[in-house]
């Protein structure tokens, strides 16, 4: 195909949807970020450690494993890997025997509520 005859109607093209007032749709901005005082930064780490706190107790719980299984279970923040898939197969590791799958669903919610308080914390901390 021969391009020379192509690019004068792209031109074309470009023209009049530039002239007609074409709109190409940004991406959406970010949303603004808080400003957070130094008494709410402070109750966002101390609720931070609470959160993650009660989520290594549940899953203690569920599994039966020890504090420091549960805690060399989970992945260091900012790895690069899925977090319950680790958490499970460490878990199995230590504890010499497969989770059941009702102990994986349990440990599945608990790090669901995890997430969600941890996704409501700037909000809470703003409020204060």
């Amino acid at each position: 195909m021969n391009v020379s005859i192509l690019r004068p109607c792209l031109v074309a093209v470009a023209l009049t949807l530039s002239l007609s007032g074409a709109v190409v749709a940004a991406p959406p901005a970010p949303p603004p970020s808080l400003v957070l005082t130094p008494v709410q930064s402070a109750f966002m780490q101390a609720e931070t450690r609470r959160i993650e706190e009660t989520f290594v107790q549940k899953v203690m719980s569920i599994a039966g494993a020890s504090r420091e299984q549960v805690l060399r279970a989970i992945p260091a923040k900012g790895r690069l890997t899925d977090r319950l898939p680790r958490i499970y197969s460490s878990l199995e590791r230590d504890l010499k025997e497969p989770l059941s799958d009702e102990q994986k669903a349990l440990v599945f919610a608990a790090d669901g509520e995890r997430k969600q308080a941890l996704k409501d914390l700037p909000a809470q901390a703003a409020a204060r």
